[in-house]
C-alpha cells in the first residue's frame, strides 16, 4: 500500500487492543457522505389553534411544517404562563437551599432555576394515527414583553399514509393537525 508500518501496539494483560486505520486521500480521512437535503412539503394548520393553558398565558400552534425527513411544530405563548405556578412544586424544593441569603440573591436563583426549568421540560410532544415514534430533535425560541415564539422539531417526517398528527402541549392539552392527502 506504499504506507511505512506501524509500531506493534503495547500489550495489557486481559485487554485486546486494535487499531483502525484510514486510507482516504493522501492519509486524509474520508468524510463521511451528507445526508440528502430536506424537502418542504407543506404547511399545516392546527385545528382550534389557540387555547388558555391551567396556569395562566395561553398557547397558540401556529402551524406543522412537514418535510421529507421531519416534521416542525411552530408554537407561541401570548401571553407567557406563570412559571412560579408550573414549577411550584421545584420552587418549593429549593426554598430550604434559599434560607438566610438576602432577598436579591434569592430572587436571582429562583429565576436561575426556572429558566433551567424552561429549557429541560419538554412542553412539545407529537403523535399520529399510525403509532409512528416521533423524537424530539432540537428547535428555538424567543422572546420579549410578555411573548414567546418557537419551534420544536420532531424526527422521522409523517409517513404519507398518517391522516392525522396530535400536537400535545404539555401534559393533554391535544391539538388536531388533518394532513393533506396529496403529499410525497
Amino acid at each position: 500500500l506504499g504506507k511505512e508500518p506501524l509500531e506493534p501496539l503495547e500489550s495489557i494483560p486481559g485487554v485486546i487492543r486494535v487499531r483502525a486505520i484510514s486510507f482516504g486521500q493522501n492519509g486524509e480521512p474520508v468524510p463521511p457522505s451528507p445526508p440528502p437535503a430536506s424537502r418542504f412539503l407543506a404547511l399545516v394548520p392546527a385545528n382550534e389553534p389557540d387555547r388558555p393553558l391551567d396556569y395562566g398565558g395561553r398557547v397558540q400552534i401556529l402551524g406543522v411544517e412537514l418535510y421529507s425527513d421531519k416534521v416542525t411544530v411552530n408554537w407561541r405563548l401570548a401571553p407567557e404562563p406563570d412559571y412560579e405556578a408550573v414549577f411550584a412544586v421545584e420552587l418549593s424544593e429549593q426554598e430550604d437551599d434559599l434560607e438566610g441569603l438576602p432577598d436579591l440573591q434569592r430572587s436571582h436563583m429562583r429565576q436561575q432555576l426556572v429558566h433551567r426549568l424552561q429549557m429541560q421540560r419538554r412542553f412539545v410532544r407529537l403523535s399520529d394515527d399510525l403509532g409512528t415514534e416521533y423524537q424530539g430533535r432540537g428547535g428555538g425560541s424567543g422572546g420579549g414583553g410578555n411573548e414567546k415564539r418557537g419551534h420544536t422539531d420532531f424526527l422521522p417526517g409523517a409517513p404519507p399514509e398518517a391522516r392525522y398528527l396530535t400536537v400535545t402541549w404539555g401534559d393533554d392539552l391535544q391539538f388536531a393537525v388533518q394532513l393533506p392527502s396529496d403529499r410525497a
